[in-house]
């Protein structure tokens, strides 16, 4: 199972998500409410209790995989109401008890669920929470609301370590309600999922980098070689897995590939690629999956059928069903016998194999092309039953296929007629057509002549017309300033409008001016004839709104409203490009800020105790090759820069991912700086102590 697990501040927002979705419904809990309203006005008396509490709502999630048997609604609410109940359980414990991550020293299940017991007999109630079911996407999940306040003592629940409560309670679960089991993210070395991925995973189902992952963990649970790993994934799972190699023939690395149902520009499927050591860095690598996953791999045996099954896989088609066996299936025995070989064969000692591969060659040959043969002696009757069974089969689509060919040549019978009447028909019409064109020939002549006589008109008038457009280019050419009040007039003039009615603009203005009482007068008018602009209203129609106005404007006076309202618009910047720019310049300084102190906290983390991460306050700053990534808890990604220092010894970076960034990181960076000025001014004064010490 998945789960999820966060305090909050908001009851409102909280229980607004998680029932007003599609299909939710309520199955559980132990409050009276079932509206938005009654539920919030119920959690937030019991908020009141302890008003020093700053997220007092509780909201956890659980997601049953769609692959898994389906749970009723008693058996989900109780499933939930467990899961419930043993983090508020594990957050009390202390000591040893309360470290889940270590087998050795935890709590026993035993022990646990005892408590549990007792706890929801006995104090459960005390909690105001509800259980609600989602059914919108494939798999079923469960939302948990929750005070974190105790009606009766006014208590809280300490959320510390509840990500790590929260996975140990799933496990528990998995097994008391007979589910898939999972491995924690401590268990199986692999970091939990961020918040994000959890969300993703709650609306769209597993990523398609967790199914490679637990693809991979499946085949290789029986230690197969390099070449039936891969085989395997392809046959069993439809994942890709190419092995690349370098020039002098060792190996670079591997990378895996899914289809998740994204296409290319041209349509066809695009498939979603993982570097090994990017999909799971400590499992998933070349080398880490012979050294954690125990991948048997032999260069002289393996590469050339790793080399065949890499062609193989590139020009098989994404989205093809795979129908196909990559490797000639012989008879177990026969496989047996390879094995054996093989085993064999490395037994040896270097000195012994050129002596003995010749002859161990020849030996396992001739007893594979034996049990070959025995094992189609074995089949034969059977392939000849089945084929006496296809003889029947296709005995019969004969005799289907001769009524199907009957059919045909009667419906060609059928449309060689319709043709030949088609064709009776048509020369029918033209014969009719025929005869109106030679009775209304003569007067088309007619009309023609006519047309003509028109054409040769309308060519003088065409040039007379050509003439006047050269002469007015000539005259707008030599013309340099146009009177504004001139070219107003002859608008007024060329284009005359009807005026709008007294009742009209006292209408309009009263429109306009419903949400600006507040403003003063001139202010008012102002914003009215912007909102009349926006509206695309002519200028004139504007300046008569104006004109309704009690301050009494006269024409000169509204039409300079009109003029200032326009130039407003036109000045006022674009308010997303504005804010782009802010964003742009926030992360710009940001980085300046950030990367060269992250730079020299690495580097001290590095020299001090070779770890290649730091970890901050809800966040963490890691080295990855040539590139430095900060990671927010509940955030994810900020930044990933690749750094380099040039020749002159100036450090340089360049940004390869900026996520969001809030106010809080600058402030987080800025006291990392002053963390960081201390730690250089302790060691300097230390190796002072020491140089002095050295020379006395």
């Amino acid at each position: 199972m998945i789960t999820k697990v966060k305090a909050n501040k908001s009851f409102r927002g909280t229980t607004k998500y998680v029932l007003e979705k599609e299909k939710a419904k309520i199955i559980g809990g132990n409050m009276y409410g079932k509206s938005t309203n009654e539920l919030v006005e119920q959690f937030t008396l019991s908020a009141h209790l302890n008003p020093q509490l700053k997220d007092p709502c509780y909201h956890l999630m659980l997601s049953v995989p769609k692959n898994d048997r389906t749970l009723n609604d008693d058996e989900l609410a109780n499933l939930s109401q467990r899961h419930f109940a043993n983090i508020i359980v594990l957050s009390r414990l202390q000591g040893d008890e309360s470290q889940v991550k270590q087998p050795g020293k935890r709590i026993s299940d035993t022990k646990l669920k005892q408590l549990v017991n007792e706890f929801i007999d006995t104090e459960l109630p005390a909690y105001d929470f509800f259980i609600a079911r989602h059914s919108d996407k494939e798999h079923d999940h469960t939302h948990i609301v929750a005070s974190r306040v105790n009606n009766l003592d006014g208590k809280s629940i300490r959320t510390w370590n509840n990500y790590a409560h929260s996975e140990h309670s799933a496990r528990l679960l998995e097994r008391e309600f007979k589910l898939t089991p999972v491995q924690s993210s401590w268990e199986s070395k692999r970091k939990a999922m961020t918040r994000n991925q959890l969300e993703r995973v709650e609306s769209l189902g597993l990523p398609g980098e967790e199914i490679m992952r637990r693809a991979i963990e499946e085949v290789a649970v029986n230690k197969p070689t390099m070449p039936q790993l891969i085989e395997r994934l392809w046959r069993e799972h439809q994942i890709k897995a190419l092995v690349s190699y370098y020039s002098h023939g060792g190996v670079r690395g591997i990378k895996f590939g899914i289809d998740v149902g994204s296409v290319n520009e041209d349509g066809s499927p695009r498939l979603l690629w993982k570097q090994g050591g990017n999909l799971n860095k400590y499992k998933c690598s070349f080398a880490k999956l012979q050294t954690e996953l125990g991948i048997n791999y032999n260069p002289k045996r393996d590469d050339s059928e790793i080399k065949r099954l890499n062609n193989f896989l590139e020009s098989v088609a994404n989205n093809q069903v795979n129908q196909q066996v990559i490797t000639k299936r012989l008879p177990v025995k026969t496989q047996n016998i390879l094995e054996n070989k093989t085993n064999i064969y490395l037994a040896k000692s270097d000195t012994e194999q050129p002596a003995n591969s010749q002859l161990i060659n020849a030996i396992s040959d001739f007893i594979s092309q034996s049990v070959v043969k025995s094992f189609l002696s074995e089949t034969l009757p059977q392939l000849t039953e089945q084929l006496s069974q296809y003889q029947q089969q296709l005995s019969q689509a004969r005799t289907t296929f001769n009524e199907v060919l009957a059919a045909i040549l009667e419906k060609e019978q059928q449309l060689l007629l319709q043709k030949t009447v088609d064709t009776i028909s048509g020369f029918i019409e033209e014969s009719v057509v025929e005869s109106s064109l030679s009775e209304t020939l003569p007067e088309l002549t007619e009309q023609l002549s006519q047309y003509n006589q028109q054409l040769s008109g309308g060519k003088t008038t065409f040039d007379d017309l050509e003439a006047a457009i050269i002469y007015l280019k000539q005259l707008q050419k030599s013309q340099i300033t146009v009177d504004a009040n001139a070219l107003n007039k002859a608008q007024t003039i060329t284009t005359p409008k009807p005026k709008l009615t007294p009742n009209q603009t006292a209408e309009l203005y009263k429109y306009y001016s419903s949400d600006l009482h507040n403003l003063l007068v001139t202010d008012r008018d102002k914003e009215i004839a912007k909102k009349a602009l926006l509206d695309n209203k002519p200028a004139q129609e504007v300046e008569e709104i104006i004109l309704a106005s009690p301050a009494g404007w006269t024409q000169d006076e509204a039409r300079a409203l009109v003029l200032i309202a326009n130039s407003n618009l036109v000045s006022e910047p674009d308010e997303l490009e504005v804010l782009l720019k802010e964003e742009q310049l926030l992360s710009q300084e940001f980085l300046a800020m950030a990367v060269p102190i992250a730079v020299d906290l690495i580097n001290w983390q590095l020299k001090e105790s070779g770890e290649n991460s730091l970890r901050f306050k809800r966040a963490t700053l890691e080295k990855q090759d040539k590139e430095l990534v900060f990671t927010h808890d509940e955030r994810g990604e900020i930044f990933r820069v690749s750094v380099n220092r040039n020749s002159s010894g100036e450090l340089e970076y360049s940004p390869i991912n900026v996520g969001s960034i809030e106010k809080e990181d600058i402030q987080l960076w800025s006291e990392a700086e002053c963390v960081l000025q201390q730690i250089i001014s302790s060691a300097e004064q230390k190796e002072r102590r020491q140089n002095k010490g050295i020379s006395l």
